[in-house]
């Protein structure tokens, strides 16, 4: 239903275009039947043109970054559960809801009152198919389809104009146009061109019904002096097509004017540039993706949003030995290294442009965490918590998120495509929310927004030993692109003490992910002062680089 009131939307600001295209070239013209074709011609192009898409095609780069985190036991309190909120759009569209069920009940209850009316009266003649009903009290003048209607009075003061009128009516088969003009507002019932269109049809109608009269030999100053006795005191029935429905003066002022020359109608002919325009407005530009997109084995991403919870656990208490290992070329080899350890948790994200319509996700240069991927791995090591719910029910699997990096860099719109619990899915929303500002992606060198897809898993798994004898408190990194499955967290006090080919670095923002050949992690607070300092209390990160 919402893409309906869109599509509404976008057919109400066609019509606005149109209506002004036809009042500033067409409304003062006398070809009244031209008028009314071209009117319902911009009526139907007002509904196809939001429904033509232009389609581009377009390369979007894969830009990924992984970041693995392990070995990290945690006690925490519950998450609370976030409660969904009725949103604007929500309320938009049940306003319009209401609007449409309300015109729609008033279409009804005047077509029953126009037939228990018609049925109400007596019929007193029958010619060509033209029925005529005399009722009584003080109703103008009117025609529906097949039928005149005149009241008591008018019919025995001669009513030889008033018929020849509301023949020409039935002829015209005007009460088609009104009928269809009250079906378009009560799905434009909000939009003013659409009330104005029926007025201007309505107008044509009269126009058309007052040269019938007077190509009939009417005399023309008795017919106006007809017209003027009737423009008064009379009860109008909205729905039909009044006798004097439409303003009196321009009814006047038409048979007056003279004859509009033929050539105007080639004024028609400026509404295909608004149409063009509108159908380059509703354009919707569609992405293709690079084909060598990055898969993890056993994950699909999941193109709709289950939930959205956003919550924040209390804080959480970290115990234990690190562990992670990464590796550039095992992903492209389908290969896995495995790290067992007890109690553990992992924490993985990657980032891809994928096939997306929103043109945000296609970008020249894709957005970055600050200070790279070390730093995206020390912030998710300090903030991430495993609820304890989640643990104590064994609760564990893979959260899809998805979230926007602004072009300020600051990070919106996070939600979860995928769930596994409440809990778990309240942390991995909270963690990425609250990331602090990246820097942005561009394109054509001007920062844009850009869309990103996150899995973050959760993994308990106990009872097994590190592989190759590696020990509990140090984490073995190889590259830059692996990421394992029976992984953990990393918790890391303060801020490390790096180490880059042995040397003590105070930033390693410059040193690009392809440099990295391997990276040792140390955790043990003892171990790490002996070797290096005070200054290493808070844990030691070793990097590696590859030899030119």
């Amino acid at each position: 239903m919402g893409i309906f009131f869109i599509y509404s939307v976008k057919v109400a600001l066609c019509l606005t275009a149109f209506y002004l295209l036809y009042k500033l070239l067409l409304s003062r013209e006398t070809f009244f039947g031209f008028n009314r074709v071209t009117l319902f011609g911009m009526i139907a192009a007002a509904f196809v043109l939001p429904l033509i898409h232009l389609q581009t095609t377009a390369e979007a780069p894969v830009t990924s970054g992984f970041v693995a985190i392990e070995d990290f036991i945690i006690t925490a309190v519950a998450a609370d559960a976030h409660v969904p909120v009725v949103t604007t759009a929500q309320v938009c569209l049940l306003i319009y809801i209401i609007g449409v069920a309300f015109f729609l009940g008033r279409e009804v209850v005047s077509l029953l009152s126009l037939r228990r009316l018609i049925r109400s009266g007596r019929e007193v003649c029958r010619d060509g198919g033209v029925k005529v009903v005399v009722v009584k009290g003080e109703v103008a003048p009117f025609s529906w389809f097949g039928n005149v209607i005149i009241n008591e009075k008018d019919y025995a003061d001669g009513s030889r104009e008033i018929l020849m009128h509301e023949r020409a009516h039935i002829a015209g088969r005007h009460s088609v146009d009104v009928l269809l003009c009250d079906l378009l507002i009560i799905f434009q019932w909000y939009n003013p061109a659409a009330w104005l269109i029926k007025t201007e049809l309505k107008n044509l109608h009269e126009f058309e019904a007052d040269s019938a009269v007077l190509a009939g030999g009417v005399n023309a100053a008795e017919y106006q002096m007809l017209l003027i006795r009737k423009a008064v005191g009379d009860k109008l029935f909205a729905m039909a097509n009044n006798l004097n429905q439409s303003s009196l003066k321009k009814r006047i002022t038409m048979m007056l004017k003279k004859k509009s020359n033929p050539w105007s109608r080639v004024r028609t002919l400026l509404a295909l540039p608004v149409a063009a325009v509108a159908v380059v407005a509703f354009a919707t530009p569609k992405a293709e993706s690079l084909s060598n997109e990055i898969k993890s084995e056993g994950d699909a991403l999941v193109n709709s949003v289950v939930s959205t919870v956003k919550a924040t656990p209390a804080n959480a208490t970290a115990v234990g030995k690190t562990a992670m290992t990464l590796s550039k070329d095992t992903l492209a080899s389908g290969g896995r290294t495995k790290s067992a350890v007890s109690d553990e948790l992992l924490v993985v994200g990657f980032s891809n442009g994928g096939k997306d319509d929103n043109v945000y996700d296609i970008t020249e240069e894709p957005p970055s965490f600050p200070g790279g991927q070390a730093a995206m791995m020390t912030y998710l090591a300090r903030n991430i918590k495993y609820p304890p719910t989640a643990m104590k029910n064994k609760i564990e699997g893979r959260v899809i998120l998805q979230f926007v990096v602004r072009a300020d860099g600051s990070i919106s719109d996070t939600h979860v495509m995928r769930s596994i619990s409440p809990e778990l899915d309240a942390e991995a929303v909270r963690v990425i929310a609250n990331m602090p500002k990246w820097n942005p992606g561009k394109q054509d060198g001007k920062p844009v927004n850009v869309k990103f897809t996150i899995p973050v898993s959760f993994k308990l798994d106990a009872g097994k030993t590190q592989p190759d004898g590696q020990k509990g408190n140090v984490v073995k990194i190889n590259g830059k692109n692996y990421v394992p499955d029976d992984t953990q967290a990393i918790s890391l006090k303060g801020s490390p003490y790096y180490v880059v080919d042995g040397k003590h670095v105070e930033d390693i923002s410059n040193i690009k992910p392809d440099q990295v050949d391997q990276i040792n992690i140390y955790k043990d607070a003892k171990s790490t002062t002996d070797k290096y300092g005070d200054a290493a209390k808070n844990g030691v990160i070793e990097i590696i680089l590859k030899k030119k």
